[in-house]
């Protein structure tokens, strides 16, 4: 076993000790995303980060984050059908910010 390997090892189990889902699971939710989320979410969310459980999702407007609200449910049983357990218990919905530019 390579030191980086007993990095990891240790690292998942932190993670574990804090409450947190393995990194694997987190790696997999963004990695599939699209397969894991389904329609609506796989098209117009993106996974941007995750907090005790609540899983933020960025939307381009806020007409979309309206639409999507009303099927948080939904993304959340998915999720939890597909990864098991309860690493997504809420959803949070982000608006992009605008690019800036000249």
């Amino acid at each position: 076993m390579s030191d980086l390997e007993h990095v990891g090892a240790g690292l998942d189990g932190l993670l574990r000790r804090l409450g947190m889902p393995e990194a694997v699971d987190l790696e997999r939710l963004v990695r599939e995303w699209s397969e894991l989320a389904g329609d609506p979410w796989a098209a117009t969310a993106t996974p941007v980060g995750w907090r005790d459980g609540v899983l933020v999702v960025e939307v381009p407007d806020g007409t979309t984050a309206t639409l999507l609200r009303y099927e948080t449910e939904t993304l959340i049983g998915r999720l939890t059908k597909a990864l098991g357990g309860a690493l997504v218990t809420g959803v949070r919905i982000r608006v992009a910010r605008g690019k800036k530019g000249l």
